[in-house]
């Protein structure tokens, strides 16, 4: 059985999708609410299943486990040759598809399955909204969890960075160039659910690693888009890393309102860490990725709206913010000094 994948943070956008999409596959709608995960198999209009499976947590995780695995697992044994699984509102594909995936493998539960293309549904009229404004999922009714405090920015960028096919549906000019700008280059973008077809959602497999790797912050890239509606994107790299305490008291310079941004850094208080950031919903976050393989280095990728005078202050924060040439030749010295910074690294 081949399994395409549906995601959105957008009830409203979900039930479109739906509706389109209805004679081309059948479509497992999966959500999750306090008790449990609930499960309709559709079918055009004829409803074929309506299960639902209690949990302990209402949490994206047990719900595959424990709900959703098994149906799928029910539904290839019956036969079932394609389908179209409609994730729960809000939940994002990066924190499922690769289980999926690795569960189709030989020897694993969905052995006889293949997961294939993962859509993502954006709405274009509240992009710039979504991104630049602190809007908590919670708000929206499509938080998954109790203490869910995703925002809608993070889940714009992790959604559109991470699917194979986005689907942007609204006109605001400024909303579709945000999304080019955050779309991957070999991420397929389209307008319209009427260009959604079976061959699109079927015939090429997904490829978790790929998909993991556009969105991890130290693998990243800048790829740009149209600028005709001041949209712009500003591709920040040095081999040099940020001074601590210049990043601990100055941080905010490369997080002015109207921008998103995500990358890595490193500390010469930290040499071997990769240092993550990411400026979603009105908020940055810092935190960490593991540790370098190689040499490290400095990427912070930034769009925004805000002007050329918004662009070129970020850009002169950058530079501020590294270690100068000078400082450099006493980087050792930082080693195992205590830098400020443990609060943010949850030490």
């Amino acid at each position: 059985m081949k399994i395409a994948a549906l995601t959105t943070s957008s009830a409203m956008l979900r039930s479109a999708a739906l509706l389109a999409l209805a004679d081309t596959a059948p479509i497992l709608v999966t959500d999750i609410d306090e008790e449990g995960v609930s499960m309709r198999l559709v079918d055009g209009w004829d409803r074929l299943l309506d299960t639902r499976v209690p949990l302990a947590h209402a949490c994206i995780t047990c719900s595959l486990r424990e709900g959703i695995l098994p149906l799928l697992a029910d539904l290839a044994d019956d036969g079932l040759d394609r389908l179209i699984l409609a994730l729960p509102v809000g939940a994002e594909a990066m924190t499922c598809l690769p289980s999926l995936a690795a569960l189709t493998e030989p020897d694993e539960a969905l052995r006889h399955c293949s997961l294939t293309t993962n859509l993502h549904l954006v709405d274009a009229d509240t992009a710039a909204r979504d991104l630049f404004e602190h809007i908590p999922l919670a708000d929206l009714g499509s938080a998954l969890f109790d203490g869910d405090d995703r925002c809608t920015g993070e889940a714009l960028m992790n959604g559109t960075g991470y699917a194979d096919v986005v689907c942007a549906l609204g006109s605001d000019p400024t909303g579709l160039d945000l999304i080019e700008h955050l779309r991957p280059l070999d991420t397929l973008l389209v307008h319209h659910l009427e260009q959604i077809d079976g061959p699109l959602l079927f015939d090429s497999r997904h490829d978790p690693d790929q998909a993991i790797a556009r969105i991890h912050p130290a693998m990243t890239e800048a790829w740009g888009g149209p600028a005709d509606h001041g949209v712009w994107t500003l591709d920040l790299h040095s081999e040099r890393p940020l001074h601590p305490r210049r990043l601990r008291d100055e941080a905010a310079s490369l997080a002015p309102e109207g921008v998103c941004a995500r990358g890595c850094f490193w500390l010469p208080s930290r040499p071997t860490m990769i240092g993550t950031w990411e400026v979603a919903g009105g908020g940055a976050s810092v935190g960490s990725a593991g540790y370098w393989d190689d040499g490290a280095y400095t990427h912070l990728i930034v769009t925004g709206t805000g002007g050329e005078s918004q662009r070129e202050a970020v850009r002169a924060a950058f530079e501020r913010l590294l270690m100068t040439p000078e400082e450099m030749e006493q980087a050792l010295d930082w080693v195992g000094v205590d830098d400020g910074l443990g609060v943010w690294f949850d030490e």
